[in-house]
């Protein structure tokens, strides 16, 4: 007994001796891999994971994790250009809306001028559509020849109230002819050439037209004053006139027709001399708005019937 446990002995001091180096060895491996297994796990992930990044998987190019890297690099700057670009775009955009915007603004521009004159030159003919209307309705209801003239211009000084008319020798025009308006007497012709005119306006101071009172018959002369009216002359104190009584042509004088309006009574005072009064009158016709007129063509009032 006592021998077998020594040699027992012997055969655990050999085995011990036989195994001891690589057992310790083990044990240090053993500890060290479970003390550092996070990060040697952590290693293996990050190489595997880069193994995939780096080879094709599933569809997923080579060099996929370095492309994003460089992609989110660039981003900032690629944002730059194409905010750039698209400013750029937009600015170029804008400037040749603008361009287009000016080109149809003026076109418009122009379709609107040309609307406007023609829309003025409706209005014209419009007008002049009226007044010849007028005219022709008041020659066909006169008891008198007349012709139509139209006034080239006016002479209006200090020692004259004149127009000119486009009818003269040529057309039957002749001097001390009346010339009237649906409206009443514009005046005489004094002068006249081969194709125009002149005629002598009721408000010349060179102007005297035989009248009478329409509301009371009473009988005066309308003479101009030089100053765009008129007035009344050879009225007594004791004949009966107001304000607002209208003057017509009294025919007496052989160039106007009788009962032609001649004016309106806007004035009265009594005159100087204690028998005759003061009378303005204002005349029939709006000399400032008169364009056509009627030459009466024939005197001595032999009337049509």
């Amino acid at each position: 007994m006592p021998q077998f446990k020594k040699k027992n002995n012997s055969r655990r001091l050999t085995a011990a001796k036989t195994f001891t180096p690589m057992s310790i060895s083990e044990r240090t491996i053993s500890s060290y891999l479970k003390k550092h297994q996070i990060v040697i796990a952590s290693i293996f992930l990050a190489l595997y994971s880069l193994h995939l990044a780096l080879t094709y998987k599933q569809d997923i190019p080579r060099g996929y994790i370095v492309k994003g890297a460089v992609y989110y690099a660039a981003y900032p700057v690629q944002r730059l250009l194409i905010g750039t670009k698209s400013a750029v775009a937009g600015a170029w955009s804008h400037y040749v809306y603008l361009i287009g915007t000016a080109e149809e603004n003026d076109e418009l521009k122009k379709n609107i001028s040309a609307l406007r004159s023609e829309n003025n030159r409706l209005r014209e003919e419009i007008n002049l559509s009226r007044r010849l209307k007028d005219l022709l309705e008041y020659r066909d209801a006169a008891k008198f020849d007349t012709t139509g003239a139209n006034i080239l211009s006016y002479n209006a000084n200090d020692w004259s109230r004149t127009v000119l008319i486009n009818k003269g020798k040529d057309d039957g025009i002749r001097k001390d002819l009346a010339v009237i308006t649906p409206a009443g007497v514009v005046g005489r012709v004094i002068e006249t050439g081969g194709k125009t005119g002149s005629v002598l306006l009721n408000t010349d101071s060179r102007s005297n037209i035989d009248v009478y009172v329409q509301r009371t018959r009473v009988k005066g002369v309308a003479e101009g004053n030089g100053n765009g009216g008129m007035a009344l002359k050879y009225i007594r104190l004791d004949d009966d006139v107001m304000v607002g009584d209208m003057l017509l042509t009294s025919g007496i004088s052989g160039i106007f027709p009788k009962g032609l309006p001649v004016g309106e009574i806007v004035r009265i005072e009594k005159g100087k001399d204690n028998f005759f009064i003061y009378i303005e009158a204002r005349p029939a016709v709006d000399f400032k708005t008169l364009e056509d007129v009627l030459v009466v063509t024939e005197s001595g009032f032999f009337y049509k019937e």
